[in-house]
């Protein structure tokens, strides 16, 4: 385990709950925020550093960075229906995962590659 990256990973999770956790005044007219395309390299970026917490050259550290950083993704998005102004959306969710799917098959060809 990289501590160095673990404590990175822990400060990322800590600021997308602080700033998720900001009231917003903006009510969008449409179901689809354009802000919701953000949540793919957000994302992205947060697997990284989890995969790079957790890695050892093999599936299950690949695995369990994919799982913690979907944890994060689906309780940011409960934790925003308390929020005045917020809400949950499963949408965000998906983009969040497109973000983590990316990031895992990309980290996963350049291991292959480095071989």
């Amino acid at each position: 385990m990289s501590l160095p990256f673990g404590l990175i990973s822990v400060i990322y999770i800590a600021l997308i709950f602080i700033l998720s956790g900001i009231p917003s005044q903006i009510e969008l007219i449409s179901k689809f925020n354009p802000l919701s395309l953000l949540h793919i390299p957000l994302y992205g970026l947060l697997t990284f550093f989890l995969i790079r917490t957790f890695w050892r050259k093999g599936k299950k550290s690949l695995i369990l960075a994919i799982f913690i950083a979907l944890l994060v993704a689906v309780f940011d998005e409960l934790n925003q229906i308390h929020i005045p102004g917020r809400m949950a959306s499963g949408w965000d969710v998906v983009m969040d995962a497109v973000g983590i799917g990316g990031m895992a098959m990309f980290y996963q060809r350049l291991v292959k590659y480095r071989k």
